[in-house]
């Protein structure tokens, strides 16, 4: 026992040493690197690890099940196209995107459920933690690395888009493994995810909708396996997990929310206030709240997002002048002296700006400026 437990510490820390520094490298680099030195961790994990669990007489079942919903997925995905329009997606069955992107992540999807796999047999909190930490880096690493985010707004799209749907789907993955194996982990995970990159089209379909779909999609999963075949070991634990669901829901509903307002693709959005031109009704620090311009009249003395030289900027407007059959919006910010230079079209205007949160937006001016040093 005492070996299998060092041998699982070994594992465990090398393999996220291993995850760590692909994603220091450039992307098909990173995912090439993780794959090769995964292989023999994954090995050696499923060799001198021996403990085995008890799994459930259904996991064939769910096996393939598991892979009806990825394939459904992928079905779903692509119908979307019918309505969102295609677009080349530069990938397909060229050499070069088989071996720089595909047969890696193929590697790095069996491998990381190999030892994840192994590590929840163990029965262990250290060993569940850590097969999670490794396979949530694993799936990131499948769609970025550090070397690409270079920017704020680059590292809040991957926190929002890959980083928490892969929390959630982690979970569902985690407890797959525990009754049912491995093998519904890797079918899903290989049809979903090889299958996109095989294909040279893909639907215009924002990624903020698709993560947005990716945080109910395993929940949903979830819920339809309990309810097959776990419902007499759900009602025997609900008393033990009386915290799960309301921790569950309210996790999903946070994610949801980030998605929403990180996004700025749905009804409401959020921006965070890095200047001092509206200080009084907008402080430096503050999160601003927008509800998404969609033609609302627009009077004076609202403030309102709009995009201007490339960035986000929140102002007042203070006059409005139809010229040409245009409209011309001129604003300034509460604390500047003089008007915003030129004037902006409605197609500039991202939202009107009726609420704010005060005081939240400081830990993102920190972390932004850890970027622009």
């Amino acid at each position: 026992m005492y070996a299998d437990k060092k041998v699982l510490y070994i594992i465990s820390l090398s393999s996220l040493a291993v995850l760590l520094l692909a994603f220091l490298l450039p992307g098909s680099s990173g995912r090439l690197v993780a794959a090769l030195l995964l292989l023999p961790l994954a090995a050696v994990c499923f060799v001198f690890i021996k403990k085995r669990p008890v799994l459930s007489m259904h996991r064939r079942t769910v096996l393939l099940l598991m892979a009806v919903c990825g394939l459904l997925y992928v079905m779903i995905y692509f119908m979307t196209g019918l309505h969102f329009g295609f677009y080349r997606s530069g990938y397909g069955l060229k050499a070069k995107i088989i071996f720089r992107l595909v047969l890696p992540i193929a590697a790095i999807i069996p491998t990381t459920e190999i030892i994840r796999f192994v590590l929840c047999a163990y029965r262990s909190r250290v060993a569940d933690v850590a097969a999670y930490l490794i396979c949530v880096l694993a799936e990131v690493l499948t769609c970025a690395s550090l070397h690409e985010i270079t920017t704020f707004a680059k590292f809040m799209d991957v926190v929002a888009m890959t980083l928490l749907p892969a929390l959630l789907y982690n979970l569902l993955y985690h407890y797959i493994t525990r009754r049912y194996g491995m093998l519904p982990n890797i079918a899903y995970r290989a049809i979903t995810t090889l299958t996109i990159y095989l294909i040279p089209y893909a639907p215009s379909l924002s990624n903020s909708l698709v993560a947005f779909a990716n945080l109910f999609i395993p929940l949903l999963i979830y819920l339809f396996i309990d309810s097959l075949y776990e419902k007499k070991r759900r009602y025997a634990l609900a008393k033990k997990n009386r915290l799960a669901v309301p921790i569950t829901v309210l996790a999903v509903c946070a994610m949801t929310i980030t998605i929403m307002v990180i996004s700025n693709q749905f009804a409401v959005g959020a921006h965070v206030i890095a200047t001092g031109s509206m200080t009084g009704e907008i402080n430096k620090g503050d999160i601003a709240i927008h509800e998404r311009y969609d033609d609302q009249t627009i009077i004076e003395g609202q403030v309102i997002a709009f995009e201007k030289d490339g960035r986000v900027v929140i102002h007042r407007v203070v006059d409005i002048q139809i010229i040409n059959g245009q409209t011309r919006y001129f604003t300034k910010g509460d604390a500047n002296e003089d008007r915003d230079a030129g004037f902006i079209y409605d197609s500039n205007i991202i939202g009107l700006v009726n609420f704010k949160l005060p005081y939240l937006g400081y830990p993102t001016l920190w972390l932004r400026g850890l970027f622009s040093r």
